[in-house]
């Protein structure tokens, strides 16, 4: 079948939330499976399906539709907010939040979707070139994290002095997750959540972080 000869793309209509979450979702596929390099929005409208221009109508050019993805697709997911609103007991203490328990939670969510780890770790790796668009995302990333968890109550062992103590230990254990996330796509595979279990005996250890958990 020749260009010309192509069937018309075939429109669905949906609310434009419903589209916006159809477009991130096809293009984390794309972009897990071959990276940023490799990403086309023909491709990406095409399997909408959508034309070129209604595509670029929702996210402006192909850094835009990047950026989508990273905001609407991984940044936005499994927040401490998210984790109190799960109304586990860890995280509706009177006295705050655990910290623990939250990272936990974070590593259970992110092992039930191996497509999205897999787009962090991809697009991790490939902006450790400058001129990567997401070059600066990933710099800056460490301090996001922290000015986002510093938002929350947390409760803590009285030895770490308080939130403030807790900076290098946060950075520290975003670190390790990174690592392991990076682990959990080599040969063998790990468990994240098992393995995190280990990491976690010696970010937060016994006696200090008992009853804190």
């Amino acid at each position: 079948m020749t260009p010309s000869s192509a069937p018309p793309v075939r429109r669905v209509r949906m609310t434009r939330e419903a589209r916006r979450a159809q477009i991130v979702e096809v293009t984390t596929r794309i972009i897990s499976e071959r990276g940023y390099a490799a990403l086309s929005l023909d491709e990406v409208a095409r399997a909408v399906p959508m034309t070129r221009a209604g595509l670029l109508h929702y996210v402006g050019s192909r850094q835009g539709l990047l950026q989508l993805v990273v905001e609407q697709g991984y940044d936005q997911r499994f927040d401490p907010e998210d984790f109190v609103a799960t109304q586990d007991p860890a995280a509706t203490h009177p006295d705050g939040v655990s910290f623990p328990a939250y990272l936990r939670y974070l590593v259970a969510h992110n092992a039930q979707d191996p497509q999205l780890l897999r787009l962090y770790v991809v697009l991790g790796a490939e902006a450790l070139v400058e001129d990567h668009p997401l070059h600066d995302y990933f710099d800056r990333r460490p301090e996001q994290v922290w000015a986002l968890y510093s938002a929350t109550r947390w409760r803590l062992p009285p030895e770490v002095g308080g939130w403030e103590g807790m900076r290098d230990l946060v950075q520290m254990a975003i670190a390790a997750m990174d690592g392991l996330q990076l682990r959990a796509f080599r040969s063998p595979p790990v468990d994240l959540p098992s393995a995190w279990a280990t990491f976690e005996a010696v970010l937060f250890p016994s006696p200090v972080w008992d009853g804190f958990r």
